[in-house]
């Protein structure tokens, strides 16, 4: 029948709850402020090390000649052991940062709290207002995020710079923002659904 294909056979579960059974007040409790999260890298300066390392590693491939000897260590080989260190050590510096919205009148209360307002761009408010909203890691302080940012010289901090920016004020800014709530996809986590629901 020609009008069959703009039928549906089953009803699309994904287009929310039904309207007949749905219960307003119980959505409602479930309802909750918007979360951000990023990974963020606390060493991306290896990020640097390691192209160099690459880019030498090519190089040495290209010119150096095979060396029969019982447990020669190859020029190649040493590079390639650095890279996967320095790998290592990024992978392992880094940490998610999650953050909330802020709850009605907690943006008054840190202004109250906090004073007049103290310059342009980033501010120490700006700093207080993120860590207010963040949730993981948990005790994180304006002080610690300030740190982070801009480094420290006393405490031997050299800081993120412009990647802080990027990564954790722009996260928590979205969070507070609370626009542009999608529901995030994960073609790995999804694969992996697909490819155990075959076995």
């Amino acid at each position: 029948m020609p009008g069959e294909a703009f039928t549906q056979s089953e009803p699309d579960k994904d287009k929310g709850p039904d309207v007949d059974t749905f219960n307003l007040k119980q959505w409602i409790k479930g309802s909750a402020l918007v979360t951000r999260s990023v990974a963020v890298c606390g060493m991306p300066q290896l990020m640097g090390e390691i192209e160099a390392l690459k880019d030498e590693l090519e190089r040495v491939q290209a010119t150096e000649f095979d060396d029969d000897r019982p447990l020669a260590k190859s020029r190649a080989r040493e590079i390639a052991e650095q890279i996967e260190a320095a790998r290592e050590q990024m992978a392992s510096s880094i940490i998610t940062f999650k953050f909330r919205g802020l709850r009605p009148g907690e943006q008054e209360e840190i202004k109250a709290e906090h004073g007049p307002d103290d310059g342009d761009g980033i501010t120490d408010l700006d700093y207080k207002f993120w860590a207010r909203m963040c949730v993981k890691p948990t005790g994180v302080t304006w002080e610690d995020l300030k740190a982070l940012h801009l480094g420290d010289e006393e405490q031997g901090i050299e800081g993120l710079g412009n990647y802080f920016v990027q990564t954790i004020a722009r996260t928590a800014n979205l969070a507070g923002s609370g626009g542009g709530v999608d529901i995030p996809f994960s073609s790995a986590s999804s694969a992996l659904i697909a490819g155990s629901s075959t076995n």
